[in-house]
């Protein structure tokens, strides 16, 4: 690797495509469907195809903002997502409501909302990341002064994301991250090799 910020998941195999971008393409997708979803929603609470315009029209908006990362967009993504994770929670909380008290429910509907909501918050959490936000603005690594030694690079802990300077050639399943403790190099890792 030529460059700090060519950084991949530390003990798996490097992509030709940039970590990051391939990240913010599934954000991306993720804030598309929760428009439309966000969009449809006002419409069946409101009753009419005019209440939902507006709505519809700004998260589309934003959407397409999100995608060029254009600045504003940045933070109006994580609120889209969570409006409607908050929208998924109260379903999800009825739903309980309606299996514990022997009424209708679908355990399978349950199970879609618990996963649903999982994944949301999951996609809100990488906005609070200082190196998602760095490749989201356009910034590097180099930007922030950060010297490597000989044969390091830049990785992230594949559990807490958290950014480490590694020695590739060195890393073994015994090194863990300082910070969460979890091994650096992951089982899916060594079955590469």
């Amino acid at each position: 690797m030529s460059a700090a910020d060519e950084m991949i998941l530390a003990g798996s195999r490097p992509t030709s495509t940039d970590p990051i971008d391939a990240l913010h393409r599934r954000t991306s997708f993720v804030l598309l469907v929760d428009s439309l979803v966000f969009s449809m929603l006002v419409y069946v609470l409101g009753g009419s195809i005019e209440i939902a315009i507006v709505p519809g029209i700004f998260t589309i908006m934003v959407w397409m903002a999100y995608r060029q990362k254009a600045l504003w967009a940045y933070w109006f993504a994580p609120m889209i997502i969570g409006g409607l994770t908050l929208c998924f929670s109260l379903l999800l909380f009825r739903d309980l409501i309606f299996l514990l008290t022997g009424e209708s429910a679908s355990i399978f509907m349950i199970l879609i909302l618990a996963w649903a909501i999982f994944s949301s918050v999951r996609f809100i959490r990488i906005h609070f990341h200082p190196v998602y936000k760095m490749g989201y603005s356009g910034h590097s690594v180099y930007d922030e002064g950060i010297k490597l030694e000989a044969n390091e690079m830049l990785a992230a802990c594949p559990t807490c994301l958290a950014v480490l300077a590694v020695n590739p050639i060195l890393l073994s399943p015994e090194d863990s991250c300082p910070h969460c403790d979890s091994p650096l190099v992951t089982s899916a890792g060594l079955e590469e090799e």
